[in-house]
């Protein structure tokens, strides 16, 4: 949360005019949900609807553009399924994310009594996963233009 995917995501989309997926947006169509009741629902549900859309965008023609959601890495299996396809990790260090995810929204369920505790146990979870699944990792502490530059580069190299 709060590392850039929306931001950069939509910035890498116009430069190659591919379709930019929102995960919140597209959680909440699938499960005809307004975005205040998708960020109303419990951790264990918001995290199988989560799932269910990835496996969605995995489905999908390429070319685009998506954001996931960050509970794809508690998935072993789509995990793997990302590590096939070309995965970029936007990756922020542990304080600066703690700073930036904010206390309401989507995927902040769990934040309600300790929220510093819940994203390092997150963080030291999910990285190393993450990094399993990216083709290229980007460090977001940089201006978003930079970071999609940088992606962009890559996907045209």
């Amino acid at each position: 949360m709060g590392v850039g995917k929306t931001t950069i995501g939509t910035i890498i989309s116009k430069q190659l005019s591919w379709p930019y997926v929102d995960n919140d947006y597209e959680m909440s169509k699938m499960a005809s949900l307004s975005m205040k009741e998708l960020a109303k629902l419990d951790v264990p549900t918001l995290h199988a609807l989560e799932e269910k859309y990835l496996w969605d965008v995995l489905s999908r023609p390429a070319p685009l553009v998506a954001g996931a959601a960050a509970s794809a890495a508690d998935n072993l299996d789509l995990v793997q399924a990302l590590s096939k396809e070309c995965t970029i990790y936007l990756h922020m260090p542990l304080e600066l994310q703690k700073q930036r995810a904010g206390s309401s929204g989507v995927g902040r369920q769990a934040f309600a009594e300790n929220a510093h505790d819940v994203i390092r146990e997150r963080y030291e979870r999910r990285d190393p996963r993450y990094r399993q699944a990216a083709a290229l990792i980007i460090d977001t502490t940089r201006e978003p233009e930079k970071d999609a530059q940088l992606i962009l580069d890559f996907l045209r190299a």
